[in-house]
């Protein structure tokens, strides 16, 4: 069950969503909703990614963290600038390794 919560916002801000509720046809708080959990995704997405490169989790633990594939998390990556150190000759042998 959705539990109710408050919350204070700058008056800017909630302008903004009463403009985006009024132009998706959606009430207030369902646009707030929707932002919440892109923000949240989006965050996660984030942290996940810093843990990534920083060696603490692996390329799988980010993308489940964030509920998304481990294709999604590495195109991610990428769209971030993040470089990989794996190279053509880490795939050739990997390739080789395969053939076997």
């Amino acid at each position: 069950m959705d539990k109710p919560i408050g919350i204070r916002l700058p008056k800017d801000i909630l302008k903004k969503i009463e403009i985006l509720a009024k132009n998706r046809a959606e009430d207030r708080s369902t646009v707030i909703r929707k932002l919440v959990l892109v923000g949240y995704s989006q965050l996660i997405k984030q942290k996940s990614a810093g843990d990534y490169v920083k060696g603490v989790i692996t390329l799988s633990e980010a993308a489940n963290r964030c509920s998304c594939t481990f294709w999604e998390m590495e195109k991610y990556l990428v769209e971030q600038g993040y470089k990989s150190d794996y190279s053509i000759e880490d795939l050739e042998s990997e390739l080789k390794s395969f053939r076997k």
